[in-house]
C-alpha cells in the first residue's frame, strides 16, 4: 500500500495534491532467480548471482471537488536494472499459455511495468452518511491480505482492480462488496482499465470489532476467467468462504486464525480445497524492544492433476512473500509452512522480524521454480531463514533491509548435482511525499 503525503495546490473549496512515491530497491541473489533455482547449465534461464536495482515511481495527482467527491489518476513506472530476466532479454518468459505454445497469450511481469496506469478512479462519499462508492482502478486489500492483498513487495504490484467497491461503514466495523477485473501486467501494453483482464471475479469482506476481546473477519471471493487471451478460453469458476478471528494483545497475548474453503468447478472437475492459518504468541512488554514472539502455520491442500476432483487449494487474490519466506519459493497452494517468528521494536518507527520457516508439500508430485521436485513420496521441501528491517527515519524516508537464506530439504539432484543453498539480500529506501 501506498501512503502518500499530500502537498495542497489551491486554497479554495476544492483541494488538488500532487503525490509522488519513489521506490529504490538495491537486491542481490545467489543460487536462484525467479525462474530458476540452482541451474547453472549452458541455456539455463537467467543469472544464479542476480545484482540488480528495483525502480518503481508512482505519481499523479488526488482531487476533492467537495467533502463528498474524490477523484485519483497516477501513474506507475517499474524498472529492473541489472535484471538477466528483464524483458529486453527474455521477451516471452513472463507469458501465460498452454504448454508448448507461445500463442495465445498474456504477461504477468514482476518487476517491469513502463509508465502504466496506476489508478483512475472516483468516489462518492457519505452517501446515506455510511456508504461510499468507489469506481475505476484501484488497490484493493483486506486483513492480513492473505485472501486480499495488493502484493506490494513485488516491483509491479501483484493485484490492481479495475471495479466498483460499495462500502458500509460504521465507526470500527465495516462491511465492503465489489467486482470487477484484475489487471495484466505487461511492460510493452498500457493496461487500459476494464480491458484485458486476467481474471474476472469479486468479494465480500467484513470487520466486525469486539471491545477488548477479538476481531471477526467473514469473506468470500470469486475468480472466473479474465478477457486477455488465453486465459479467457478457460472455464474455471472458483469460490472461497471462510472467516478470520485475531487479537494482536489480549492481556499481551497474540492470537490469529484464519480457515478458507475453497469450491467450485475447474474444467469440468469440482473443487474441493481448503487453507487455513494460526498463530499464537505473546509480547513481553516488560521487556527493552518489547518482544513478540509467536509459533505460526499456514496449510494449503494439494492434490494430483490426474484426480478427478481438485484438491490444490488456490489463494485467489493474496500476497505471499513476507507469509512464506521473502525469497517467494512458495506460496500458500500445496503448503504446509510451520514458522517460529521473533519481533522486536527496538526504538520508535523500527520493527524487526527474524523468523525460521520450515516448508513441506501435502503432495509431493509438484515442481517449483522449473528444477525443484521432491523426491519421490516425501514432504519436505526446505527451510528458510529470513531477518527484515523497517525503519520510518523522517516523515518522508523509509529504509528496508532484508536478509534471507534456503536450505533444500529433500529434493531430487539439479543438473545432476545436490541443490545448494541459496541466498538474498536487499536494502530499499522509499520517498513519499
Amino acid at each position: 500500500m501506498l501512503s502518500f503525503v499530500s502537498v495542497h495546490g489551491q486554497k479554495d473549496s476544492t483541494k488538488v495534491k500532487f503525490d509522488l512515491a519513489m521506490r529504490e530497491r538495491f537486491e542481490s541473489w545467489n543460487g536462484m532467480n525467479s525462474k530458476n533455482y540452482g541451474n547453472s547449465a549452458p541455456g539455463a534461464i537467467g543469472k544464479l548471482d542476480d545484482n540488480m536495482l528495483l525502480q518503481r515511481i508512482v505519481t499523479g495527482i488526488t482531487a476533492n471537488p467537495s467533502d463528498n467527491w474524490e477523484l485519483g489518476a497516477h501513474i506507475q513506472d517499474s524498472r529492473a536494472f541489472g535484471w538477466s530476466l528483464r524483458n529486453s532479454e527474455y521477451p516471452d518468459l513472463f507469458k501465460i499459455h498452454a504448454p508448448g505454445k507461445l500463442s495465445p497469450s498474456y504477461t504477468m511481469n514482476p518487476n517491469e511495468a513502463f509508465f502504466q496506469i496506476y489508478d483512475a478512479y472516483v468516489e462518492y462519499k457519505h452517501l446515506f452518511h455510511l456508504i461510499s462508492i468507489k469506481a475505476g482502478r484501484q488497490k484493493i486489500f483486506y486483513g492480513d491480505d492473505r485472501l486480499f492483498g495488493p502484493g506490494e513487495w513485488g516491483n509491479t504490484g501483484r493485484w490492481t482492480w479495475d471495479a466498483v467497491k460499495l462500502s458500509y461503514q460504521k465507526g470500527k466495523n465495516f462491511i465492503d462488496l465489489f467486482g470487477g477485473g484484475t489487471i495484466i501486467h505487461d511492460p510493452t501494453y498500457v493496461s487500459i482499465p476494464f480491458v484485458n483482464t486476467e481474471f474476472w471475479g469479486g468479494g465480500m469482506y467484513a470487520h466486525y470489532h469486539w471491545e477488548k476481546v477479538m476481531n471477526l473477519e467473514p469473506f468470500y471471493a470469486l475468480k472466473m476467467e479474465g478477457s486477455a487471451p488465453y486465459i479467457r478460453d478457460q472455464h474455471f469458476n472458483r469460490n472461497w468462504l471462510g472467516a478470520r478471528i485475531y487479537n494482536n494483545n489480549f492481556h499481551h497475548i497474540v492470537f490469529d486464525g484464519t480457515y478458507v474453503r475453497e469450491f467450485g468447478s475447474e474444467e469440468g472437475k469440482p473443487i474441493d480445497a481448503y487453507g487455513y492459518f494460526a498463530k499464537l504468541g505473546y509480547q513481553f512488554a516488560f521487556v527493552p524492544a518489547k518482544p513478540i514472539l509467536t509459533l505460526r502455520e499456514s496449510y494449503a491442500s494439494g492434490g494430483n492433476s490426474t484426480e478427478g476432483t481438485v484438491h490444490t487449494f488456490d489463494p485467489a487474490y493474496g500476497a505471499s512473500d513476507k507469509y512464506y519466506g521473502w525469497m517467494n519459493i512458495t506460496s500458500w497452494t500445496n503448503l504446509d509452512d510451520r514458522e517460529i517468528v521473533l519481533e522486536l521494536f527496538p526504538v520508535k518507527h523500527m520493527w524487526i522480524e527474524t523468523k525460521y520457516n520450515r516448508f513441506y508439500m501435502p503432495e509431493s508430485n509438484a515442481t517449483l521454480l522449473n528444477t525443484m521436485k521432491l523426491v519421490s513420496g516425501d514432504h519436505y521441501f526446505g527451510s528458510e531463514f529470513d531477518i527484515f528491517a523497517r525503519y520510518q527515519v523522517l516523515k518522508h524516508w523509509q529504509i528496508t533491509g532484508l536478509f534471507g537464506v534456503f536450505k533444500p530439504g529433500n529434493l531430487q539432484p539439479i543438473d545432476g548435482q545436490t541443490p545448494k543453498n541459496a541466498t538474498t539480500f536487499a536494502l530499499q529506501l522509499l520517498f513519499t511525499i
